[in-house]
This record gives C-alpha cells, sequence and structure tokens, in this order.
C-alpha cells in the first residue's frame, strides 16, 4: 500500500514530523529510527515519499540514500533530507547528489513542512491516497476562526469505554480524588468562557479525563515521588504524554483521537518551552491549551504528593502572571472570566468548601 517513510534517530522529532503528516491527512506514514532497519524495509516495500534525516549514527541519510539508490528503491520515490545541521547550505549540495529534491531545516515549520510533503507526493509515481488537507479537531482551529462544529460530544457507543478508561486513569492518580473528572468541568467551563460551542464545550468535557491516561506506564516511585523530579525520573513522568497519546491515537472514535490529543499537548507551554514537543503558540492543539490551563488550576488547588496546598486566589495569580509564557494569553482570559464558575464547581466537587481570596501581599 502506498505510504510516506519517515528516518529520523531522534524520537520527538520523528513523532512531531508524523503528527503533522497525520493531522494534514496522510493515511499511512510509517517511521524509523533505526537507519539500517529502515533499509531493509524500503527495499522490500518503498515509500511513495521519504524524508531521511542527515545526521544518524551507525548510517547517515547520505550512505541511506546511496544504497536505496543502488538498491533500485527510490527509482520512483520524491525524496527530501531534513536537517538541524548548522552548515545547512553545503549539506544541501550533498543531499541533492544522492537524490534528494528536497531540503528540509529542523525544528519544521509545521505548515511548509506539510505543503512541501504534499508537493512531493504529488510527483510520486505510486499516488498516495488521503484527504491531502488538513483535518483538524474542531477545538485544534485558531481562536480568529472559531466556529461551532457539527459534530457532538462522544458517541453513544463510546461512553462505557470512555468511562472505564477515565477509571483507569483516576487510579493511577487517585490521591487527587475526583480530579479528572473536576478538571473536565474546569476545561468545559473555560472553554465556554473562550467562545465554543455546546458541541466544542461537550466534546472536550468527555475528552479531557483521559489527559494523562499514559501515567498507567509509570512506576509508583516516580508517579508518587515526593520531592523535585530529575534526571531519569523526569524523563519517565514526561513520556506519560507520548504513552496516553499512542494509547488513544488510532481509535476511530471522535471523542479518543480528541482525548489523544489533550494527551500529547498539554504539557507543552506557550514559549515553547514545554514537551514533548517543544510546540509554541497556536502550533499547539487549543484542546491542550485550554486543559493545560484547567489542570494547573486544580493542582494549585488539590493536595498531591508532589504539589503544595494552594488556594484558588493566589492560583488565579499565578496563571495570570504565565500568560504569554507558560499559557496561551487568551486561554488565560478566558480562564479569568470564568473564574466564579470554576469556584462554584470547586465547591460542589468539594462538599460546599467556600475558597476565601487571600490577601495580595501573601506570598
Amino acid at each position: 500500500m502506498p505510504y510516506i517513510g519517515i528516518v529520523d534517530d531522534n524520537p520527538t522529532a520523528l513523532l512531531h514530523m508524523r503528527i503533522l503528516l497525520e493531522r494534514a491527512g496522510f493515511p499511512d506514514v510509517r517511521t524509523h529510527t533505526d537507519p539500517r532497519a529502515s533499509l531493509a524495509a524500503f527495499k522490500l516495500e518503498p515509500p511513495s515519499v521519504l524524508l531521511v534525516d542527515y545526521l544518524m549514527p551507525g548510517l547517515d541519510g547520505i550512505e541511506l540514500l546511496g544504497q536505496l539508490q543502488e538498491a533500485g528503491a527510490t527509482l520512483h520515490t520524491p525524496v527530501a533530507m531534513v536537517s538541524g545541521a548548522e552548515d545547512l547550505e553545503s549539506m544541501r549540495l550533498c543531499a541533492y547528489r544522492a537524490g534528494a529534491i528536497e531540503v528540509l531545516a529542523k525544528p519544521v515549520n509545521p505548515q511548509e513542512f506539510t505543503l512541501k510533503v504534499r508537493n512531493l507526493a504529488r510527483l510520486s509515481t505510486v499516488p498516495l491516497h488521503g484527504r491531502f488537507q488538513a483535518d483538524f479537531s474542531p477545538l485544534v482551529v485558531p481562536r480568529s476562526s472559531r466556529a461551532p462544529s457539527a459534530k457532538t460530544g462522544a458517541q453513544r457507543d463510546d461512553v462505557p469505554m470512555l468511562r472505564m478508561l477515565e477509571k483507569v486513569a483516576a487510579f493511577r492518580d487517585d490521591r487527587t480524588g475526583k480530579h479528572t473528572t473536576r478538571m473536565a468541568f474546569y476545561a468545559a467551563a473555560i472553554a465556554h468562557s473562550y467562545g465554543l460551542s455546546i458541541a466544542q464545550q461537550d466534546q472536550l468535557m468527555e475528552a479531557a479525563p483521559l489527559h494523562d491516561i499514559g501515567n498507567i506506564a509509570c512506576t509508583d516511585a516516580v508517579l508518587l515521588k515526593g520531592e523535585t523530579l530529575d534526571g531519569e525520573s523526569r524523563l519517565a513522568m514526561e513520556g506519560h504524554t507520548t504513552t496516553g497519546y499512542e494509547l488513544l491515537r488510532d481509535s476511530p472514535s471522535v471523542a479518543m483521537q480528541l482525548a489523544a490529543e489533550i494527551a500529547l499537548t498539554h504539557h507543552e507551554r506557550w514559549d515553547g518551552s514545554g514537551y514533548p514537543l517543544g510546540l509554541a503558540g497556536e502550533h499547539i492543539a487549543l484542546s491542550g491549551r485550554i486543559v493545560a490551563v484547567a489542570d494547573a488550576f486544580d493542582g494549585m488547588t488539590t493536595v498531591r504528593p508532589y504539589e503544595p496546598q494552594w488556594l484558588a486566589e493566589r492560583a488565579r495569580r499565578v496563571i495570570k502572571s504565565q500568560s504569554g509564557s507558560a499559557f496561551d494569553p487568551a486561554v488565560v482570559d478566558a480562564f479569568d472570566a470564568a473564574f466564579d464558575s470554576l469556584l462554584r464547581i470547586k465547591r460542589h466537587f468539594d462538599g460546599g468548601e467556600v475558597f476565601a481570596a487571600i490577601p495580595s501581599s501573601t506570598h
């Protein structure tokens, strides 16, 4: 079956490129971190379009393309070289000599990347079948282009599976009590304030509780560690984003796909310093930007094994102070406007507890 092949020894860069292409409607994207393994796979079944990293251990991109050419595996395949090398111009000539017809710089620009790959696909003599157009969830569009969606919340058949997975997610984080449900209500309230449709709010309410489903792969030693995480423990914790995405991404369910998007992006930061992909601004899915604020608010107002007790007004000030760095400024504005609703939700789940504002001089 026609497909796009990508070879890159950096799994994070590989995941980013695959997600961009899948969002753009390419139906089959196959990735390899091992260039020698990819060589065998491509000889057996050549891709319709091939993207190859320049610097890789064992077999670099130039050598890989040379061996594929010798085997006749790229005779009908447009090839692009992808590189983060500083001397991109000198590498460009080497790439062209090796048979590449396009050179892309890393980190890739999402729009430029998908457009160039689409153009490469048109040159292939083995056509790819797919939509070849952005097919984002309605929560991914920029704020300026918000519009009500015909899609509703979770399909009726999805609900039992969503509830089961929500219980799994809560079981791995049980000291937070109703964290997953409470946070979903916060996210929906912020989405309402932001201006999303009722259908979109319902979608977010269904999907948001699975934001940390990837924690099932974290050990208790990491998940319940009281002190600040560092080294391998931090990497293990951060891996819950990609684990959650991989668990949910292949479902045909709209709600599950939205949950996968949230799982992957809710720890990205507006300034690009988050994880796992280091996305910035509106390259981060809107669903993830909303859940990031809702999750932070709940974390600051709930006792967790790895967080202190915060009060609501202090949490509000912290979130507003991180507008434009950690959080989308427009989502923070929506959070601030919805603050009274968030307090009502909090009181409901806490059995009538009333949060008193703390003095502004308290730190």
